[in-house]
C-alpha cells in the first residue's frame, strides 16, 4: 500500500507515525508544506520526503492555505497513493477535502476539532468540510470524537479512536536521571514538571501563577519548565518580578531521546493546557509513576481520577492548580507509591503503541479495500 501522509509538523508525534507506517512495510511519502526540510536525523529510514515548492504558514486560515491546492493536486498525480492520511483538521485536512481525492484518513490533532471556531468563521467552516468529506476518521479520545460528532455526521464503521501512546519501557522510574551540569536536586525539595510549550494554549501564565501561589504556602515547591514558546520573556519576568529565581528553573529544549531521565527527575507532573486530546506527556509521565495535576477537561477525565492518581483544577483557575499542587506535593511515601503503580498500570494496559497502532492499520486496509471494491 502506498500512503501520502499530509501535515503541517515536523513533530516528534509525526515521526512515530511514519516509522510505524514504514515498519509496517507502507510505501510512505511525507508532505509538509509548511517546513522548508526536516530537522537532522528526523526522518525515519524509508520514508519519502516531498519537497513542496510553496511554502505555507501553519497559523495562517483556511482560505490561504487552500493556495497549496493546485501544488497538491500535482502531488497527487505523481505519487498516485492508495490512501492519504491528512491532519489536522482545519489546514491538511481541509485542503485533501478539496483535491476531491478519495479515500482518505483525516487524522485528528484534538485542538483542531476541540476548539473549531463559531459557525460564523471560516475555521469551522474548513473543520465541517473536511470531516464531511473523509473517507475515514482517527482521533486520540471521546472528547473529540464527541465533538466531531457535533460537528459532522460520522459512520461509527469508519471511526478508529486509540491514544496516541507511548513505546513500552521506554518512560520507566528506573535508569539515568539528568547530568549534574543539567540539574541537582536540593534535598527535601519536591520538584514539579512541566513539558508543555510556552503558549497561551497550554496556560504558561495559569502555571507561573498557580506556583507562585504554592510555593508562598510551601517554599520547599520547586518547578522544572522544560519548553520553550512565545512566551519566553514572560516567563523570565515573571521569574524576576517574584523573586523565583532557583525555585522556577528552566533549563531549555531537550530532545526527545533525553525526556525519560528528566520525568526522573521530578515528583509530580503538571499541565495547565486549555485544550487537550490525549496528552503524550501525560502518558509519559503517567508510565514514569508521577502523580499528576492537569485540567479538567474531558480528555484528561479519562485518565485522571481525582485523588486515585491525579488532581484535575478548572481551566485557567491558578488558585485550583496551586490547591492541587500542594496536595501532590504533602502525598505520604506510602501513597506516592501507590499513585505511581495505578498509572503505570493504566498506561500499561490502555497506552501501548506498539498494540494499538495496529488499529490503525486495518482503518487503511479497509478503507482501502472500501474503494477499490466498492
Amino acid at each position: 500500500m502506498k500512503v501520502l501522509y499530509f501535515s503541517d509538523n515536523t513533530s516528534d508525534h509525526n515521526r512515530r507515525f511514519l516509522e510505524k507506517l514504514v515498519q509496517a512495510g507502507l510505501e510512505t511519502w511525507f508532505l509538509d508544506p509548511t517546513s522548508d526540510c526536516t530537522p537532522q536525523n528526523w526522518l525515519p529510514d524509508g520514508v519519502r520526503w516531498i519537497q513542496a515548492r510553496q511554502k505555507m504558514g501553519r497559523d495562517g486560515d483556511p482560505g490561504e492555505f487552500a493556495g497549496f491546492l493546485p501544488e497538491f493536486q500535482e502531488w497527487l498525480k505523481t505519487i498516485r497513493p492508495d490512501l492519504v492520511h491528512a491532519g489536522p483538521a482545519q489546514n491538511c485536512g481541509y485542503l485533501t477535502a478539496l483535491s476531491n481525492f478519495h479515500p482518505w484518513l483525516l487524522a485528528s490533532w484534538g485542538s483542531d476539532v476541540l476548539l473549531a471556531p463559531k459557525p460564523e468563521q471560516d475555521g469551522q467552516h474548513a473543520v465541517q468540510v473536511a470531516l464531511e468529506s473523509a473517507d475515514g476518521f482517527f482521533c486520540d479520545c471521546k472528547a473529540v470524537l464527541a465533538r466531531a460528532k457535533q460537528l459532522a455526521k460520522l459512520r461509527d464503521d469508519r471511526v478508529v479512536q486509540l491514544p496516541w501512546g507511548i513505546r513500552k519501557g521506554l518512560f520507566t522510574p528506573d535508569g539515568p536521571r539528568p547530568e549534574a551540569q543539567e540539574f541537582v536536586r536540593e534535598p527535601g525539595t519536591c520538584v514539579f514538571i512541566s513539558t508543555r510549550s510556552w503558549e497561551p494554549l497550554y496556560g504558561i501564565d495559569v502555571l507561573l501563577e498557580a506556583f507562585r501561589l504554592a510555593h508562598q504556602v510551601d517554599s520547599k515547591l520547586r518547578l522544572l519548565l522544560l519548553g520553550q514558546g512565545a512566551g519566553a520573556a514572560r516567563v523570565a519576568e515573571f521569574i524576576r518580578a517574584h523573586g523565583l529565581e532557583g525555585k522556577i528553573l528552566a533549563p531549555g529544549r531537550f530532545s526527545r531521546d533525553d525526556m525519560p531521565k528528566w520525568f526522573r527527575a521530578a515528583d509530580v507532573y503538571v499541565s495547565c493546557s486549555r485544550s487537550d486530546g490525549t496528552s503524550i506527556s501525560l502518558l509519559e509521565a503517567m508510565a514514569t509513576g508521577l502523580p499528576v495535576v492537569v485540567t479538567d477537561l474531558p480528555s484528561n477525565r479519562e485518565w485522571v481520577i481525582e485523588g486515585e492518581n491525579g488532581w484535575l483544577a478548572a481551566n485557567g483557575n491558578a488558585k485550583e492548580f496551586a490547591n492541587g499542587f500542594l496536595r501532590a506535593a504533602r502525598l505520604s511515601p506510602e501513597e506516592r507509591k501507590l499513585f505511581a503503580e495505578r498509572n503505570q498500570r493504566i498506561v500499561e494496559e490502555r497506552a501501548d503503541w506498539d498494540r494499538n497502532f495496529p488499529r490503525l492499520l486495518e482503518m487503511y486496509e479497509q478503507l482501502v479495500g472500501a474503494q477499490v471494491f466498492g
